[in-house]
């Protein structure tokens, strides 16, 4: 299995095969060695330590140390496989693909649009006059083993890999039929709701006495700067001149015997204190805090029968998003990708408890918010044709074209030749330059 760290680097090597569709390269001989070759198509070495840069440069863009030694060595599965080995092989599975675009590219009959050409053209004469002459940019270049003509002629490529993609599903997947999105979702996807009891407790607004403030709340439950009183319980004062006290909006202030300020704490609602990034605080709870929430947690768990869906919305109406204790997701599904390339770690566990647990299951995730109780619920039949889902797909086009395309691509793939010693001569991952820009 897969540790959290490296689940967070596939997802920073999907993103790169998501983004433009892929790297597509070819070359002649004097463009260095060649490394790969498929039906007079070719990959040089010196164009694959490009992709090797570019891969290297996103993961550094992540926050990975990527000019480490003791990152690109480390072991991460059972065989022995480090990251440098992953990633190198990783590339080269990439690179036989690409190959195999241009071969479909051609088998399809299909002529890159002059307009194409253009737009590369134009990057390259900017890159150009940024760098200050053609000679300065093969400088900046060779950082990756390649120049100028190289990048362009791997531009091109790229392109051609984007378009035959497209004309092979739509440039927004709109050739894909909705049974085929549908049954990837079934395939790599979830669907659950949940209730959260949080692990900790947000940190709000105090009056002098250290006691919290409570403010009345206006439509949508929106804060308003006027204090809520508690008006039963508490009584107004006077000052040294028989005035009765009031607040800062005019307002009668209200106390309680003990001097304390009378708050209404059915009607009001507090304040959530923000730092100056705009970033709500917040304070752990204690270990007996903590023990309690979890019981509660499991207390709810328990209370639910396998496939009670009306049940588990019961539930989850007992608890308001504005609550100390928990929030509850809206009355739409949620929708996770089964894959491990979600944006927080906790939106993984989730995802592999229920990969494996049946309809109608409810599990307890224990994460850094809390103890999330979540049902596993079926993926509605209408999930890629409602506009009601649509926020939860984003990338859903992206992933099912991926899919589809890198299917047809595989039997080509098979017949790639590899020039193994080349390989095996190549720059390491920590050798190649870190590409941010090509």
């Amino acid at each position: 299995m897969k540790t959290i760290a490296i689940r967070r680097i596939l997802s920073v090597l999907l993103c790169l095969t998501l983004l433009v569709g892929a790297v597509a390269m070819t070359a002649c001989s004097k463009k260095g060695e060649t490394l790969l070759e498929l039906d007079g198509h070719t990959i040089s070495a010196n164009q694959y330590q490009l992709l090797l840069a570019r891969v290297k440069g996103s993961l550094a863009h992540a926050g990975y140390s990527v000019d480490s030694s003791t990152f690109w060595d480390m072991v991460i599965d059972s065989e022995g496989n480090t990251y440098d080995e992953y990633f190198r092989n990783a590339a080269l599975t990439d690179a036989k693909r690409y190959l195999a675009a241009a071969v479909i590219f051609e088998e399809e009959g299909l002529v890159l649009p002059q307009s194409y050409k253009d737009a590369i053209d134009e990057d390259m004469e900017e890159y150009i006059r940024d760098a200050g002459s053609k000679s300065a940019l093969n400088s900046q270049l060779s950082a990756y083993g390649i120049n100028v003509d190289m990048l362009r002629d791997l531009y091109l490529l790229e392109a051609k890999y984007a378009y035959v993609q497209a004309y092979l599903y739509g440039a927004d997947g709109e050739k894909i039929a909705a049974n085929v999105r549908h049954e990837y979702l079934t395939e790599h996807a979830v669907c659950f709701k949940q209730v959260l009891i949080r692990a900790f407790d947000y940190v709000y607004e105090t009056d002098l006495n250290g006691d919290e403030i409570y403010y009345l709340v206006g439509e949508n439950n929106a804060k308003v700067n006027n204090i809520a009183y508690d008006i039963i319980n508490g009584n107004t004062r006077t000052d040294e001149f028989g005035k009765t006290i009031t607040d800062k909006n005019g307002d009668d202030v209200y106390y309680l015997p003990n001097g304390s300020i009378a708050y209404d704490t059915e009607k009001g609602v507090r304040s959530v204190v923000y730092d100056e990034n705009g970033i709500a605080k917040t304070r752990k709870y204690t270990a007996e805090e903590l023990a309690e929430h979890k019981a509660a947690a499991e207390e709810m768990m328990a209370s639910v029968a396998k496939g009670d869906y009306a049940a588990f919305e019961a539930l989850m109406g007992e608890y308001e998003i504005s609550d100390d204790d928990a929030f509850v997701t809206d009355g739409t599904y949620c929708f996770l990708y089964t894959t491990g390339d979600n944006d927080y770690d906790y939106l993984n566990d989730i995802a592999d408890v229920l990969a494996e647990s049946d309809e109608g299951t409810v599990r307890m995730v224990t994460s850094e918010y809390g103890y999330n109780v979540v049902m596993k619920y079926p993926i509605p039949e209408d999930a890629v044709t409602n506009s009601d889902y649509e926020d939860w797909f984003g990338d859903l086009t992206d992933r099912v074209t991926a899919k589809l395309f890198h299917t047809k691509c595989s039997p080509y793939m098979d017949k790639v030749s590899v020039s193994n010693d080349v390989f095996k001569n190549l720059p390491s991952m920590k050798q190649v330059g870190t590409n941010y820009d090509y």
